[in-house]
């Protein structure tokens, strides 16, 4: 069994640390807020009173936090993970970050001889909850064997697509895939109800057309947005914002569909609406 370290304990944090105290790992955790630390404490993690701390007390650390904001806090400084991190540590941000700042992080992490990856997640809060996420990895493939039994806590798959940073990439060119769908569907109903047909009718017939998983969360996400929630308007505003900076760091002139779907969200965000689910931005009369 190994010795994690969980930094940030929102929703896919906590769940990480949760199914690596059932696995049989030593599980230390740091959170903002101390609340969250102190709940998850009952079921056996360790509290640490800064990110510092946790890193010096881990094998492998996990840093789930919100944005590049967050991330950047709790990396650096006199009590960042890097301050209290062994040469031996494996580092991971499993944050869906802008990639100039994971090949940032990558760079420090190296400097200081210690093996970096960037994991960000996919799977959502049931995921997490059940120990089936999907870990998207760039970094040395060749280390990630030994990790096994931690990320089989935690997984159900680890996907490699290469050097450090090209984790963070695929998660954002998923995350901007997906909400071009919903937005796409959203649309679609409103279309059908424009047309006079039953939008419910019409978006469970939709369910066995091209889609598959992205349909599946919009129908759901219509019919009954989740609670508790699973992906809020301000998160997907976020990742799109990081998408767009993608494209245009990579020199690709940046299609109107994702400008478009940007903007939908920006105005859920302008409109108070962020904190809800991201199906937000396709609101119909007949819901």
């Amino acid at each position: 069994m190994a010795n994690v370290a969980v930094v940030g304990l929102g929703i896919m944090g906590r769940g990480m640390a949760e199914n690596l105290l059932k696995q049989g790992h030593t599980v230390t955790v740091w959170n903002r807020s101390q609340d969250k630390a102190l709940d998850i404490a009952r079921e056996g993690a360790t509290v640490a009173a800064t990110p510092a701390e946790a890193a010096a007390r881990a094998d492998v650390v996990f840093e789930v936090t919100a944005d590049e904001g967050s991330s950047r806090a709790v990396w650096q400084g006199p009590d960042g993970i890097l301050e209290g991190a062994g040469r031996d540590a494996v580092l991971i941000t499993s944050a869906t970050l802008p990639v100039d700042w994971v090949e940032e992080l990558a760079a420090l992490c190296a400097r200081q001889g210690a093996a970096f990856y960037d994991m960000p997640l996919t799977g959502g809060a049931a995921g997490a909850r059940t120990g089936n996420l999907v870990l998207l990895a760039g970094g040395d493939a060749s280390g990630l064997p030994a990790m096994q039994p931690v990320f089989d806590a935690i997984a159900r798959e680890v996907r490699h697509f290469g050097p450090a940073g090209a984790g963070t990439r695929f998660k954002l060119i998923l995350n901007a895939l997906q909400a071009l769908h919903l937005a796409g569907f959203g649309e679609a109903l409103r279309m059908a109800e424009a047309a006079g047909l039953d939008p419910h009718q019409v978006g469970e017939a939709l369910l066995d057309r091209p889609g598959g998983v992205v349909t599946r969360l919009a129908w759901d996400s219509y019919l009954t947005p989740p609670e508790p929630l699973n992906f809020s308007a301000a998160w997907a505003h976020k990742d799109l914002t990081y998408a767009a900076r993608l494209a245009d760091e990579a020199g690709q002139s940046r299609h109107p569909l994702l400008d478009g779907v940007l903007s939908l969200f920006s105005a859920a965000l302008a409109e108070g609406r962020g904190e809800e689910d991201w199906s937000t931005v396709n609101p119909t009369s007949s819901r």
